[in-house]
């Protein structure tokens, strides 16, 4: 398979994770949807020109990390399953990678607005509803963190994956809104990163 997208993008960066927990062969190309020289081969397997996007073997061209993720989940080898199956378990595990994904995306939404846009151009209040939105979401992963361990137990299951990468993202780009500090979250992620998995996928 081929995974389009660099590790800067928490998204690619979650599937990239996800294939690697369940033991994919998985080859990345780390293009950047916002480089012209890159567009153009993401637009050739995405017409809407976003990463990620997985090609399967048979040249498949799968695409957004909530359906790539579902597949992945629906074709996991034995035992490698990052989302309980049914019940409470799976509604709950799903809740939280809808919180961070929801989350990352107002993240994203303020690198555009803070970081690109030119400062004559920004739209104060605009950042101001953002910051609310993120500080909220990464109020709620707070709440939810477990005090040791991870969301999945011993190891990390899905939603882990997409708290580490949504907090890392946020810590890179817009370090601010951290403040005043998530402890069990950061402690959560300092966990992750104590996994192959995690530390060899970190965007520098």
């Amino acid at each position: 398979m081929i995974l389009y997208g660099r590790n800067l993008s928490p998204f690619t960066r979650r599937v990239l994770i996800w294939c690697r927990m369940q033991g994919r062969a998985v080859e990345q190309r780390p293009l950047a949807a916002t480089e012209p020289a890159d567009a153009e081969a993401i637009r050739a397997v995405n017409p809407v020109g976003r990463v990620p996007t997985l090609v399967l073997e048979d040249g498949t061209a799968l695409t957004e990390s909530f359906a790539i993720c579902d597949w992945l989940e629906e074709t996991a080898p034995e035992g490698k399953r990052l989302i309980p199956a049914s019940g409470t378990a799976r509604r709950d595990c799903m809740q939280r990678i809808a919180t961070a994904h929801s989350t990352t995306e107002k993240m994203v939404a303020m690198v555009y607005e803070k970081n690109r846009r030119p400062e004559e151009h920004q739209w104060p209040a605009w950042q101001e509803r953002l910051k609310g939105q993120i500080q909220g979401g990464l109020a709620t992963m707070e709440a939810a963190a477990p005090e040791t361990g991870f969301h999945g137990g011993a190891a990390p299951d899905g939603s882990d994956i997409a708290v580490v990468a949504a907090w890392q993202f946020c810590a890179l780009t817009n370090p601010w809104l951290t403040e005043p500090g998530y402890p069990r979250l950061a402690a959560l992620v300092e966990r992750a990163m104590a996994l192959p998995d995690f530390a060899e996928t970190k965007p520098g």
